[in-house]
């Protein structure tokens, strides 16, 4: 009733909600991803049922972590390492910075523009916070005082899950709720202080799921010295969990091959004779966790999505000239996207799609812009962007393609 979310899921779905800490990071995340899951279906009448709910989750903030609502977190904070980072970090403001841009959005659309304001206007202060107080010039740090927490906190280091709400974010299309150019630096820092090529001379008190000549991304160094006596306790493990959402991120912002060097070391671990390559085990066997691993498509591809709008776009990152092929999904339809120089192919194998805008930046151009339907021609124009504004929808089945054509 507060808006406080079971950390963990609760089995059998019908079981009373348990009593323990509501997880800042899995909480905020739940926000984001409500906003995803209403992109990728287009369904204004579910969101209608969920905001409420929504609505409350995110607000449960300023009750628990965010009480003076200055749009940084504050209080003690439950987390998924399984235990709670006390004052700000940019792990949790990343994730609260997202759910209130998405937020925003929704309330936007089920018309209540003065929450969404009051939305924005927190975000807004909090990231001009972060950036300012947490950011050491080249990635973001937590502040906090050891006498209020001596425990299981990470403090001056680099932490390889700094920034995962905003990746969230800009998966779930939601842009930059942080300095773009500090969150490249922060990612670069990631893959420059805490990948390893080889983990020969590393020492991990903690469960190995990587040793000896393999390689891997630590969760957490410290390049600057500071390390607490007693950090947070899975940060010197390696998760592939961690390691393909670092990836993508990576790839987004244009750093592919640091993005595809730590995916490479992931499945050469996972090689079918050191593991079993269908488990990468994490606390237990099939981790949920790796699944983030879905987040290389989008990253690769550059797949957007909005399709109660009809908008769909795709950005390959892999930097072949022609010939890029991908597969795409959003709810109830799937089908490939073709890209070579001057044209594109978009096909529906499942389902059907309406679509208004195609976004492909590949084929930015001020000249004119012809799309080929089974039906004919469909006028379009083009921008600078690659933004392609179709005369009137087109409804894709099954089986179908459309051209477009510069």
């Amino acid at each position: 009733d507060d808006g406080g979310m079971c950390f963990r899921l609760q089995l059998p779905l019908d079981s009373e909600p348990n009593a323990f800490h509501a997880c800042a990071d899995g909480q905020m995340g739940g926000v984001v991803k409500t906003y995803r899951d209403w992109k990728i279906c287009g369904d204004d009448a579910w969101l209608k049922k969920l905001w409420p709910r929504v609505r409350r989750a995110l607000e449960y903030a300023w009750t628990q972590w965010d009480r003076d609502r200055d749009g940084v977190m504050e209080g003690v904070q439950h987390n998924t390492y399984d235990i709670e980072f006390v004052g700000p970090n940019p792990m949790m403001q990343a994730f609260y910075l997202a759910a209130l841009t998405a937020a925003a959005e929704m309330a936007d659309a089920l018309g209540q523009p003065a929450r969404a304001k009051r939305y924005r206007a927190l975000a807004d202060k909090g990231r001009a916070w972060t950036d300012k107080n947490l950011f050491n010039g080249e990635y973001y740090v937590q502040k906090y005082d050891p006498a209020d927490a001596p425990r299981f906190q990470f403090g001056r280091g680099c932490l390889s899950d700094q920034v995962l709400g905003q990746w969230l974010g800009r998966v779930a299309g939601l842009g930059n709720v942080l300095n773009e150019t500090h969150v490249q630096s922060a990612l670069s820092a990631v893959f420059n202080h805490n990948w390893r090529k080889t983990l020969a001379t590393h020492a991990n008190p903690q469960r190995v799921y990587a040793l000896n000549d393999e390689s891997g991304l630590l969760l957490c160094s410290w390049p600057r010295g500071g390390r607490p006596a007693i950090p947070f306790v899975y940060s010197d493990e390696v998760w592939t969990g961690i390691e393909y959402q670092v990836a993508s991120h990576l790839i987004l912002e244009g750093m592919v091959a640091e993005g595809l060097a730590i995916v490479k070391g992931a499945r050469e671990r996972h090689d079918g004779i050191r593991r079993n390559p269908w488990n990468e085990f994490e606390c237990g066997n099939h981790y949920a966790r790796a699944m983030a691993s879905y987040g290389l498509l989008l990253a690769l591809s550059g797949f957007s999505y909005d399709k109660g709008r009809g908008r769909i776009g795709f950005h390959p990152r892999t930097g072949r000239k022609k010939g890029f092929q991908t597969f795409w999904a959003l709810d109830g339809a799937w089908g490939t996207f073709r890209q070579d120089p001057g044209n594109a192919t978009l096909s529906c194998a499942f389902g059907e799609l309406v679509v208004s805008r195609l976004d492909l930046p590949a084929l930015a151009t001020a000249c004119p812009v012809t799309v080929h339907t089974g039906d004919g021609v469909v006028e379009a124009a083009s921008d600078d962007a690659g933004s392609i504004q179709l005369a009137e929808p087109i409804h894709l089945k099954a089986g179908q393609t459309i051209t477009i054509s510069v």
